[in-house]
């Protein structure tokens, strides 16, 4: 399966990204590897964080390592939108479960926003899906 690339585009001030803002800066990811994250809405220290492509034990990581840097930095709110992921397999699901717990127990909200229906039953699969704190479908 594939990599994760962290493509980040983050705005410093607090307000939504509007459509009279220029389009973020994004780098395009290596072409060995097929995820990619971008930080693409940041309001008054939360972050909004949208996974593309594959989420699996060779990119797991990479994810993550961002979610424990926006921690480390004080965000009071971390959202994973999963609407994009095309892959996801038990270690990506285990990832996302446990920077869940750790960001509430350092009093972080933490969020998904639910992917496709085969991203979904992932999450059935291990048996996390009514645990994990998905917006409403």
């Amino acid at each position: 399966m594939g990599r994760l690339s962290a493509v980040r585009t983050t705005k410093e001030n607090t307000r939504e990204r509007s459509a009279a803002d220029p389009p973020p800066e994004v780098q395009p990811a290596p072409k060995e590897r097929h995820l990619a994250l971008a930080d693409v809405e940041v309001k008054l220290w939360t972050h909004t964080l949208v996974l593309t492509g594959e989420l699996d034990r060779r990119s797991a990581h990479t994810l993550e390592a961002e979610i424990e840097r926006l921690c480390s930095e004080g965000v009071t709110g971390i959202t994973l939108d999963l609407r994009e992921l095309s892959y996801i397999d038990w270690i990506g699901v285990a990832v996302i479960a446990f920077r869940c717990g750790h960001c509430k127990k350092r009093g972080c909200d933490f969020t998904l926003i639910p992917g496709s229906p085969s991203i979904q039953r992932a999450f059935d699969r291990v048996g996390v899906s009514d645990s994990l704190p998905f917006e409403h479908r």
